[in-house]
């Protein structure tokens, strides 16, 4: 005896479309989100002016005055365990450009560091010769700096060796920022460029 035939095998299969609404969802959320959390590359020009040629007289001097020669502190922190090495004008050997503090207490001397740094400040960078107007990168407005002789017056460097912990260059940090001149905060070397961890 024959079995009937299966009506399912008739029929023309149907055709279901994927859903993709949770998935266009998902795109709507996600695309404006990792734009937002991308850091575009930022392009920017540096202008600069060719040197000029100076023209010179028959006797071969020149007729315009020599430009103002940068001068710059170049101050450097070097930390070590058994010491703090200061230097200005890219010194090395001992002397009053560059001179050595010894720890105490088993712990670097932060009060000798700072009060060293106070006096080059008064020595050597001296008071401001005059303002300078700068635009502000994270809040986009003009802001007025000090101008000092040196163009890095306001900078210092600091370098470690490798074994020295970053709670002590972050100390170190600290001690350079600022001074208190009876009740008044006075910058020191407020600018701080981190060097070569050896």
């Amino acid at each position: 005896m024959a079995f009937k035939p299966s009506d399912k095998k008739k029929r023309a299969p149907e055709s279901i479309e994927p859903n993709i609404t949770p998935i266009m969802n998902l795109m709507v959320v996600l695309i404006p989100m990792l734009l937002s959390a991308a850091r575009l590359t930022e392009l920017s020009l540096l202008e600069y002016l060719p040197p000029a040629e100076t023209s010179t007289t028959g006797s071969g001097a020149s007729s315009e005055p020599p430009e103002e020669s940068i001068e710059k502190l170049n101050l450097l922190i070097n930390i070590q365990p058994e010491n703090i090495q200061v230097s200005i004008y890219q010194s090395v050997d001992l002397g009053p450009n560059f001179f050595e503090i010894p720890i105490k207490s088993d712990a670097h001397d932060w009060e000798t560091l700072k009060d060293s740094l106070i006096l080059i400040k008064q020595r050597e960078v001296g008071e401001p010769v005059g303002t300078l107007s700068v635009m502000d990168e994270r809040s986009g407005e003009m802001k007025t700096i000090p101008k000092y002789r040196f163009s890095d017056g306001e900078e210092v460097s600091i370098a470690a060796d490798g074994g020295i912990p970053f709670q002590t260059i972050i100390r170190a940090m600290d001690a350079c920022k600022y001074y208190v001149d009876g009740k008044a905060m006075k910058p020191l070397f407020p600018i701080t460029l981190l060097k070569q961890f050896q």
